[in-house]
């Protein structure tokens, strides 16, 4: 019998969807990371600050297992993780354990990160968790400098207990948000929050451009393809322009944050959002009336539909520790299936150790399970743009869009000179 994927024992906050969002976000904070006692096997951890996190869990459950070792947890706050780690780290006082991205895409990369020679080289103990094909996103100059933590599946989410149809296609998208209630919306949108605009955009982007092409960033890393020259971006920003023409956000959506998520969600208001999978996982804990599902975004009609399915976290450890050895262990006995497991469990994704053969049936994946077992997935595109600046662009200008202060061929165009300035 294949592996069935159990629900997550987890509680949303509104922290943990900021989290859950495929870019590691920071909050906030004038404190240096605290320092673990001395003992051969401590070390200190941070993570985004939230309530039951699942990197917290992983810690105990260490602990649990290497009776005498401490750990230090040292979680960030949430809202400015990145900006507060990056310090950290060029400080030198950052915790021995971090959690980064893989790839370039964010200011928190693994790879942005190991050649600033901020993150120490990992043991090959870690290495059989990466896959050939993500390599890259690991490893600079065959040193491995991220250990990925699980699997996550990125699609919408959408609250089935009210009885609205989720839309079969994009056209019919727009009839659904036109028809709904004038205090209900299909979506709900963080629209002043960067991250989350472009979330939305790179999930509709799914059908409008990946299902056709999935290599579509190795081809524009090699100049094959741009922005403002493939047909399917430029169809997914004026579908968003589109989507608000035709109620599908919840009304002020271009100056909302993610609070508009969670009180939607939970409040009913909204039925669905653009967040990863673990968060609706965990966010349907706080909102034990709702049917919280993963769902592809609507294809055009006569298209397939699309999803992503990658490792999008990792943790590494800071060049300026002195607990190398001691966070080193830690990081191989996360590398055993159990404990991979069990944080997969706790954060609502799947295992790193692997999606092939996992019963997806009864899950909140069920909606995309078929398309995980027929491989229409790829990995989440964010991880292996050529830096920062074309996902922040991207986010920022979804807001343009709603307000709008861009069009889409200007937000194209800003796209493809944000790629070319590596």
């Amino acid at each position: 019998m294949p592996p069935t994927l159990t629900p997550a024992r987890t509680r949303v906050t509104t922290g943990l969807t900021a989290v859950a969002v495929v870019v590691a976000l920071a909050g906030c904070s004038d404190s240096s990371a605290s320092t673990p006692s001395a003992g051969s096997l401590d070390f200190s951890f941070s993570y985004p600050s939230t309530e039951n996190s699942p990197y917290a869990a992983l810690a105990e459950r260490y602990m649990e297992a290497n009776p005498g070792v401490t750990v230090t947890l040292n979680p960030i706050p949430s809202e400015n993780y990145d900006s507060v780690l990056r310090t950290q780290l060029q400080g030198g006082n950052a915790s021995d354990v971090i959690m980064a991205t893989p790839g370039s895409g964010t200011t928190l990369s693994v790879i942005s990160l190991a050649q600033a020679n901020l993150l120490a080289p990992l043991a090959e103990t870690n290495a059989a968790l990466v896959d050939e094909g993500s390599k890259s996103m690991f490893f600079v100059d065959g040193e491995q400098f991220g250990h990925p933590t699980d699997i996550s599946i990125t699609g919408t989410i959408f609250n089935e207990a009210p009885g609205v149809a989720y839309p079969e296609s994009s056209e019919e998208l727009l009839e659904t948000c036109a028809a709904l209630d004038g205090g209900t919306s299909l979506f709900a949108l963080a629209g002043s929050v960067p991250i989350n605009g472009g979330i939305a955009a790179v999930t509709i982007a799914a059908t409008n451009v990946y299902a056709e092409n999935p290599d579509w960033d190795a081809q524009r890393a090699a100049g094959e393809v741009s922005f403002a020259g493939t047909e399917g971006w430029r169809a997914t920003l004026q579908l968003i322009i589109d989507m608000k023409d035709a109620g599908c956000f919840q009304a002020g959506a271009e100056g909302s944050g993610f609070d508009a998520i969670v009180n939607g969600i939970g409040q009913g208001t909204s039925l669905g959002a653009f967040i990863p999978g673990g968060a609706a996982v965990e966010l349907g804990r706080s909102s034990p009336e709702a049917e919280l599902v993963v769902e592809s975004f609507p294809a055009p009609k006569g298209a397939k539909p699309f999803i992503f399915a990658s490792s999008d976290y990792a943790v590494s450890i800071s060049e300026a520790s002195e607990r190398k050895e001691a966070a080193q262990a830690f990081l191989d006995w996360f590398a055993e299936p159990e404990n991979a497991e069990g944080y997969a469990d706790a954060s609502g994704t799947i295992p790193i150790t692997g999606i092939d053969g996992i019963d997806l049936t009864n899950s909140t994946y069920a909606p995309v399970a078929q398309l995980i077992a027929d491989g229409q997935y790829t990995q989440f595109p964010v991880n292996i743009w050529s830096n920062p600046s074309v996902f922040d662009k991207l986010g920022s200008g979804v807001q343009a869009l709603l307000t709008g202060q861009q069009s889409v061929d200007g937000l194209l165009g800003e796209l493809d000179a944000a790629w070319d300035s590596k």
